[in-house]
């Protein structure tokens, strides 16, 4: 009986989350004009190994240039990784473990309350998010103030205003 439900128990863990069942992430593939770049390499006399070389960045370039393959370096995806913070995207392995970057530090472009008593904040880098709890910001945000925006449990953010305790909130753009 005991093997059976945790048996049971385990499909069914896997079936909800199926980053639990899988023991390596999936490596995505590679593009086939990054292939056939790479390909060039294995041709040994120089005019031909030229001529692939010519032809296969030719196409890897016009392909960058009509977005149909987009190179990106690393500082870029730490920038968009940072620009996408708050929001929830599926886990497609482009911008590394979103879980990576437990928080980010900005400025206060803009704050209202409305009348229930839950704050909107506009940021500097035109993110807007809203607070979610009850809780009581003591002094008014004020534009040009620290922002502090903490990961919290379960997909939960907590937001900090001008070194004010952090209430929750969730972003809206």
């Amino acid at each position: 009986m005991r093997i059976t439900i945790l048996a049971i128990s385990s499909l069914m863990i896997m079936a909800l989350h199926p980053a639990a069942a899988a023991s390596k992430p999936r490596k995505a593939e590679r593009s086939p004009l990054l292939v056939a770049v790479t390909q060039c390499r294995t041709v040994t006399e120089p005019l031909a190994r030229l001529a692939c070389f010519d032809h296969s960045v030719a196409a890897l370039d016009t392909a960058e240039a009509d977005q149909a393959v987009v190179v990106i370096d690393q500082q870029q995806v730490r920038e968009t990784r940072r620009n996408l913070f708050g929001i929830t995207l599926p886990d497609t392995g482009l911008f590394g473990n979103a879980n990576d970057l437990p928080q980010i530090e900005t400025t206060l472009a803009g704050a209202s309350v409305d009348g229930a008593g839950r704050w909107s904040f506009q940021l500097a880098d035109g993110a807007r998010w809203i607070q979610t709890d009850d809780y009581t910001i003591a002094r008014r945000p004020r534009a040009n103030d620290k922002v502090v925006i903490k990961r919290g449990a379960l997909g939960s953010f907590w937001l900090s205003v001008g070194g004010q305790p952090g209430v929750k909130a969730k972003r809206l753009n």
